[in-house]
C-alpha cells in the first residue's frame, strides 16, 4: 500500500490516533518525563498524547470525562472540573503539566496554585488572540506585544470562544507566570489545522477541492497566510518540557517562511490532485452585494492583517519545526467522513451567483 492508501485505510478504521506515528517518526526521549494534560481528548490533546507516549513519557489525563470517554484507555484518567472540583490532583506530583483547556483565569489559578510544588514547569497553551488587535505591529515579538484587555465585566458564565476570549487568555497568561515564574512557559498559537480539526477554517477549503467544482477564493493571491499543524506544535511542546531549559511566552505560528494566499491553496489543490478552479474575487466586489459576508479563513479577506504575520523567531530558536502543508491536507482528507458539517463561506447557490456576476462584469 501506498502512503495515500493507508491513510484512507486509517480513515475507515477511525484510526486518528494512528496518525502520527505515519507521518512523522518518534524517537525515544533522552529522560522519561511524568506527564499531567488538563484535557486531553479534544482537538490538540490526542496529539500530545500519542507523541508523548511514543516518546516514552508517563500520561496522566484530567478532565471531566465527558468528551471522548474511551479515547485513551491505558492512559491514566483523573476526573474532575476546572471549577472548584481539583481534588483528583491533590498530593500527586508530576515533572510537567499542559494546560489545554484553560479559558478563565479563575480556572488557572486554581489549578496553578493547587500544583505548584508538585509539577516542576506548567506550560499553557494561549493564543496570539491575547494581543492587543489594535496595537500589534510587524516589528513586535513575544515581549513587545501589549496585551488585549477585558472592555466589559469578567463573566465566567460567557461561552469559551465569546468575545473576551483573548482578553481572557491574556488574564489566564498572566496567572502562570505569577504563580510559576521562570517554570512557566506560555505557547500562543495562532490558526491550528491537522487531523481531528473541529473547524472549517481548513477543511472548508479541502471540502469543496474534493468536489472539485469551481471555488470562489476572496480577496488577494499575495495576502499573508500563517497556520501550524497541531502536529508539529504538539510535538514541539512535548520536546520543550524535555529540554526543561524553556521558559515564558512563544509564538507557535508558522512556518519557516510565510505562506501567501495564492502559493497556499494552490499547493493544497495539487497535493490533493483536484480539478477546482480557484477564482480570486475582490473582496469589495463582495461587500457590495453583501454586508456581512461570511469570514474565511485561515486569513482575513481585505485585511492583510498582522495576526498573519507574527514573528516566530523565538520558537525557532527553540526548535519548532514544520511539516508541508500538502501532507497537512492530505491527512486532513483522509478523515473526512461525509458528514453533513457547517462548511464556511456562502452555499453553494450564493458562490455560484457570485461567480457568475464576477465572470460577466
Amino acid at each position: 500500500m501506498n502512503r495515500r492508501e493507508i491513510l484512507k485505510s486509517l480513515s475507515a478504521l477511525g484510526a486518528l490516533s494512528a496518525l502520527p506515528s505515519i507521518t512523522r517518526a518518534t524517537d525515544p526521549a533522552p529522560k522519561p518525563l511524568r506527564l499531567l494534560i488538563l484535557g486531553g481528548t479534544g482537538f490538540i490533546g490526542p496529539h500530545e498524547i500519542n507523541y508523548a507516549l511514543a516518546r516514552g513519557h508517563e500520561v496522566t489525563m484530567f478532565n471531566r470525562g465527558k468528551t471522548a470517554p474511551d479515547m485513551f484507555p491505558d492512559v491514566e484518567r483523573l476526573i474532575g472540573d476546572r471549577d472548584g472540583q481539583l481534588d483528583a490532583l491533590e498530593g500527586r506530583e508530576w515533572d510537567a503539566v499542559i494546560d489545554n483547556s484553560g479559558f478563565f483565569p479563575r480556572h488557572v489559578r486554581l489549578s496553578a496554585e493547587l500544583l505548584k510544588g508538585n509539577v516542576g514547569t506548567y506550560l499553557f497553551v494561549s493564543s496570539i488572540s491575547a494581543y492587543d488587535g489594535d496595537a500589534l505591529k510587524l516589528s513586535d515579538d513575544e515581549f513587545t506585544s501589549a496585551y488585549a484587555a477585558m472592555d466589559r465585566p469578567l463573566d465566567e458564565s460567557e461561552h469559551i470562544y465569546g468575545p473576551t476570549y483573548g482578553a481572557r487568555k491574556a488574564l489566564c497568561e498572566q496567572e502562570v507566570a505569577r504563580i510559576f515564574g521562570d517554570d512557566a512557559i506560555n505557547v500562543r498559537p495562532g490558526i491550528i489545522a491537522g487531523p481531528g480539526d473541529p473547524t472549517d477554517r481548513l477543511r472548508h477549503w479541502l471540502i469543496r477541492m474534493v468536489a472539485g467544482n469551481e471555488i470562489l477564493v476572496p480577496g488577494r493571491e499575495d495576502w499573508p497566510v500563517q497556520y501550524i499543524d497541531a502536529r508539529d506544535m504538539c510535538n514541539w511542546m512535548i520536546r520543550l518540557l524535555e529540554r526543561g531549559e524553556a521558559t515564558g511566552p512563544y509564538n507557535a505560528v508558522g512556518g519557516v517562511e510565510p505562506y501567501t494566499a495564492g502559493p497556499f491553496l494552490t499547493g493544497i489543490r495539487d497535493a490533493l490532485e483536484s480539478t477546482s478552479k480557484l477564482t480570486w474575487v475582490d473582496w469589495d466586489f463582495i461587500l457590495e452585494r453583501h454586508e456581512q459576508p461570511p469570514t474565511y479563513s485561515p486569513w482575513f479577506p481585505g485585511d492583510a492583517s498582522p495576526f498573519m504575520q507574527v514573528n516566530n523567531d523565538r520558537a525557532l530558536a527553540a526548535g519548532l519545526e514544520f511539516r508541508p502543508i500538502e501532507d497537512t491536507a492530505e491527512d486532513m482528507v483522509a478523515l473526512l467522513d461525509g458528514r453533513s458539517i457547517n462548511r464556511g463561506g456562502f452555499d453553494l447557490e450564493t458562490e455560484g451567483g457570485l461567480l457568475e456576476e464576477w465572470a460577466a462584469r
